[in-house]
């Protein structure tokens, strides 16, 4: 098996390098995917389907 110092060659800082780089745009993306459902509103009830609706349309 071979074993490669990752801290003292150049390999090493390159393969540490492109890990770091794809988990940090893994996070991104998914920070990107988090923003973008909180701002995702649920769409309101109609007025037939809430529970005050039949006392207000006594009123009317």
């Amino acid at each position: 098996m071979i074993c490669i110092p990752l801290t003292t060659t150049p390999v090493g800082w390159l393969l540490l390098g492109l890990g770091g780089y794809a988990l940090y745009r893994a996070g991104k993306r998914k920070g990107e995917e988090q923003a973008a459902a909180a701002l995702i509103t649920p769409v309101p009830a109609p007025i037939e389907a809430r529970d005050d609706a039949k006392s207000t349309q006594g009123e009317s």
